[in-house]
């Protein structure tokens, strides 16, 4: 229309130019006619091309908003999937328990590896949950990056055990031992990509190596690369791996943590890559950049000994990845390291006469190596060091005069350096020896405590009024122990590193009764946070029972030597808690009080015994995992509502898949019914009846918000 306008007035100023000249207009006038006229056609070319390039943007524009759309699309279908299959994997957990425990010889051994795998599943939804009400936040402070190695590795060989996998971990010697960043959340994701590689089938060996790379400024990069050489992914999953699934032929959950690793990552300012060739193996690769506390500070560890340095070492494992790594740890403290493989040790044993240091996988352990061990002590310091793993039993360890040490894998610089201490009887005090008076220390227990059994949350009002700290850097942790006490009547105090626990263990009043000690802390650990308040001996009697997830022989001994009165081991069983504060409260126990139950309330439309159930019998987890839901969908009928206003069905598809599967996580019964009723409506495209349960969610999530919060108060 534009168009024929300007060609009208065009046509109009041409035939007056042209009558003008007829009529006897100079030239001057009739070039000004012909410079208006070439004027008109610039100007319709410049539409032209301005037309053109308007439908060009309108066509990018509308391409763009489909590729976010399809985005948004894929974000909602991966949290849709997770929160799906946290449902379904819980009672197929729960089912799979109760069947095996019927007819397992070791019952405890069966339900304990049940309620571990239902408990990774409960913490992934509470992370899901945090990360979907933006609720976690990244805290760069200095660790120790050996104390977070130990605890992936202890959880993750306690997650494991029995199985038939090589883990290695490799650590490059420019790695520093103290460096700044967010311990827990690198823990965290350090342990979700072990466990999915460790989940894969068929593999001989996982490999952890850590290497450190200068960057701008202050900063170093860390890359830890996990690697193994199994089957491979398939190139159509790995397109999609950080979307969690279902494994039907497995019976499994793949993927659930990779989902809250990837983000973490992205919050950390990281990279994670992943490679993978069928029948050659996968390569996950994790760059994230960190501060180091002291750049001068080139060797970490210092023997405090020059005698014990420059030592012959000889190594000989199974598995000859592990013996590489094994070399580089003693090679950091300049030993000169000589390693054989398997097949050439048992084929023709070597002369280790000229060797100060012999390290062997205990499987080599006979009759004929003992004695020819022993002849060699006779004439000579040896030292002999049994190589084993975290992922086989203990129980079954080889006991001999000959074996100087233990060593279990995966290493780490600092448990090495450690044991090369020990091992040659240096004595390193790890705090002040002084005469102590017997009477006023708290006592001491070396072995795992028994766990109490019927204990509830009820069962710690029984020691009512005493004062207790609690030492935990993470906050999921945090809540669920002050959620578990809350009915104690105690007085509880809660530190969020060593350093503070140190301040308020000084600054407070009125003395503690106990204290819980977390060990893998930033800032400062539980071995230097224990160390430091045993140096001064007024707080002798004051016990302090530690956490750890590494339970060694040599780290229970260090944790002995820091002070430490007794250890739980994790994640935290409550009837051994009890059983920690009845061995230092005993004079409460005796006077134990039946508790009265508890009037039963009713709460309309949730199911608070299934969900607590779901969430490993936790009823303290199971709190927090319903606050948690709160804050991320309390306020989802707003969205329901705008979603159907706005025709965006698919969107609506993407939240009810997704509450589906929280629902019935959470045991909300009726917003599950009314959740698989729209999602009916939806499957058979019948989007003009959405707007009738606009209401019916707006109630139903209100209902439900009602009943958490009159659970949460009621407690």
């Amino acid at each position: 229309m534009h168009l024929n306008k300007i060609s009208m007035a065009i046509v109009g100023l041409s035939s007056m130019g042209y009558a003008q000249i007829d009529q006897g207009a100079g030239l001057e006038s009739f070039w000004l006619w012909v410079a208006l006229f070439a004027l008109g056609i610039v100007g319709i070319a410049i539409l032209f091309v301005t037309s053109y390039q308007t439908q060009k943007l309108k066509q990018l524009h509308k391409s763009m908003f489909e590729k976010q759309l399809e985005m948004e699309r894929n974000q909602n279908l991966l949290l849709a999937n997770m929160s799906e299959n946290i449902h379904n994997v819980a009672k197929e957990t729960l089912e799979e328990s109760y069947q095996l425990s019927k007819i397992s010889e070791n019952k405890d051994t069966v339900l304990g590896n049940a309620e571990n795998r239902l408990l990774d599943v409960t913490h992934d939804l509470l992370d899901f949950l945090r990360l979907k009400s933006k609720q976690i936040e990244i805290v760069n402070e200095e660790f120790n990056i050996n104390n977070v190695l130990n605890e992936v590795s202890g959880s993750i060989c306690s997650q494991f055990l029995g199985a038939k996998v090589e883990l290695i971990f490799d650590i490059h010697k420019n790695v520093p031992r103290h460096l700044v960043g967010d311990s827990l959340h690198l823990g965290q994701t350090l342990k979700s990509l072990l466990e999915y590689l460790m989940g894969q089938m068929d593999l001989d060996e996982v490999k952890l190596e850590v290497s450190m790379f200068d960057s701008f400024e202050e900063q170093v990069e860390l890359q830890f690369q996990f690697s193994d050489k199994g089957r491979g992914i398939d190139p159509k999953i790995l397109e999609n791996l950080f979307v969690p699934y279902y494994d039907v032929d497995t019976g499994k959950y793949v993927g659930l943590g990779l989902f809250v690793a990837h983000a973490l990552v992205d919050m950390m300012k990281g990279k994670l890559t992943v490679e993978s060739i069928e029948e050659k193996g996968s390569t996950f690769t994790l760059t994230l950049p960190f501060d180091i506390v002291n750049k001068s500070d080139q060797r970490r560890y210092r023997l405090p000994e020059k005698t014990l340095i420059e030592k012959k070492v000889f190594i000989v494992d199974s598995n000859y990845n592990s013996a590489l790594a094994v070399k580089r740890m003693f090679a950091y403290f300049r030993h000169d390291v000589t390693v054989l493989s398997e097949k050439e040790f048992m084929k023709t044993m070597p002369n280790l006469t000229s060797f100060d240091i012999v390290i062997l996988d205990e499987r080599f352990f006979d009759i004929r190596l003992i004695e020819y061990l022993n002849n060699i002590k006779m004439d000579k310091e040896l030292k002999v060091i049994a190589l084993n793993s975290l992922l086989e039993s203990n129980q079954n360890s080889v006991e001999d005069e000959v074996i100087d040490a233990h060593l279990f894998k995966p290493l780490n610089q600092e448990r090495v350096f450690e044991m090369i201490v020990n091992m040659y009887d240096i004595k390193v005090p790890v705090y002040e020896e002084e005469q102590k008076d017997e009477t006023k220390q708290a006592q001491t227990y070396r072995k795992d405590l028994i766990e109490t059994k019927g204990v509830t949350q009820h069962s710690f009002k029984d020691f009512s009024g005493k004062n207790i700290l609690i030492v935990e850097d993470n906050l999921i942790n945090q809540k669920v122990l002050l959620n578990l006490l809350h009915l104690s009547e105690m007085n509880i105090s809660v530190a969020n590193n060593g350093q503070e626990a140190v301040d308020m263990v000084k600054q407070s009043e009125i003395p503690f009764d106990l204290v819980l000690m977390d060990i893998n802390m930033p800032i400062m650990d539980g071995f230097a946070a224990t160390q430091t308040i045993r140096l001064d001996s007024q707080y002798d009697a004051m016990p302090i029972v530690a956490f750890t997830a590494l339970v060694l022989d040599s780290e229970i001994e260090k944790m002995f030597n820091c002070g430490i009165n007794a250890f739980l081991s994790k994640p935290l069983n409550i009837g051994k808690l009890y059983t920690a504060f009845s061995l230092y409260f005993e004079d409460m126990v005796s006077e134990k009080k039946e508790v009265e139950p508890q009037e039963k309330i009713s709460y309309q439309g949730i199911n608070i015994n299934e969900g607590i159930t779901h969430a490993n019998n936790s009823e303290a987890l199971y709190r927090e995992i319903l606050k948690e839901f709160i804050t991320a969908y309390g306020t989802s009928d707003e969205i329901f509502a705008k979603l159907i206003k706005e025709h965006r069905y698919e969107q609506v598809k993407m939240l009810c898949v997704d509450m589906r599967g929280l629902t019935g996580a959470i045991g909300a019964e009726d917003m599950h019914a009314l959740i698989n009723d729209i999602l009916h409506q939806i499957l058979y495209k019948k989007y003009e009846l959405l707007p009738n349960y606009d209401e019916k969610y707006k109630s139903g999530i209100q209902t439900l918000n009602r009943s958490i919060e009159k659970y949460i108060a009621a407690a």
